[in-house]
């Protein structure tokens, strides 16, 4: 009986052992870290308590609060946008995560915007769409969604990203300036409206 227990056990930490190095892949290089104390929190909250509704962090920095989060896929199949959708007393917040290093360039009016990689040799450019269009399309979304709460739309991107040749109509932020961000805006939501809004989602 030892050695099935003993072997059981060992199968059940193994499992947890892989899950926690398969989602460090999805937490690290993300929005995440700069909404969860730390990656202990996030395992832990997504693998045993299946509920990343709440932070730890975000508690002690906003207080009351709720997190959504919506991915929108291309015709592929693939994850195209990813979003987090924060409900705090200072009002709701559909922040657009983009995952993206590099030097950004580009207006807010422009369809597409640049992002420059540097590589071994020379840096490399690439094409991508202008995310105001999507993070406001998005933001419509939500407002529906959580019946009429209005969202302000927040771009956040990776600390080593260079934002200053970016312009847009929202917010463009690097991952650790959201929070303080949020924190400079005036309290304009109740516990009461913050729960009604996130349980009308929760819903469907």
């Amino acid at each position: 009986m030892d050695v099935i227990l003993y072997g059981l056990v060992t199968v059940l930490l193994a499992m947890a052992v892989f899950q926690a190095f398969r989602l460090h892949r999805h937490y690290t290089g993300t929005l995440y870290p700069a909404l969860f104390a730390n990656y202990l929190e996030y395992f832990w909250r997504y693998q045993f308590r299946q509920n990343l509704s709440v932070s730890s962090w975000l508690k002690q920095e906003l207080g009351f609060h709720r997190l959504l989060y919506n991915s929108v896929v291309d015709q592929d199949g693939h994850v195209a946008q990813t979003y987090v959708t924060l409900l705090c007393t200072r009002g709701g917040f559909v922040i657009r995560d983009l995952r993206s290093e590099g030097q950004l360039s580009g207006k807010p009016n422009d369809k597409h915007w640049i992002l420059r990689r540097p590589q071994a040799e020379a840096a490399k450019s690439f094409r991508i769409p202008n995310p105001a269009a999507g993070l406001r399309q998005h933001c419509q979304y939500q407002r529906q969604a959580l019946g009429g709460l209005n969202c302000t739309g927040l771009c956040a991107l990776p600390d080593t990203s260079d934002l200053t040749q970016a312009k847009s109509e929202f917010a463009l932020l690097h991952y650790k300036e959201v929070v303080p961000w949020i924190q400079n805006q005036p309290e304009c939501l109740s516990e009461q409206q913050i729960l009604t809004a996130f349980e009308k989602v929760s819903k469907k």
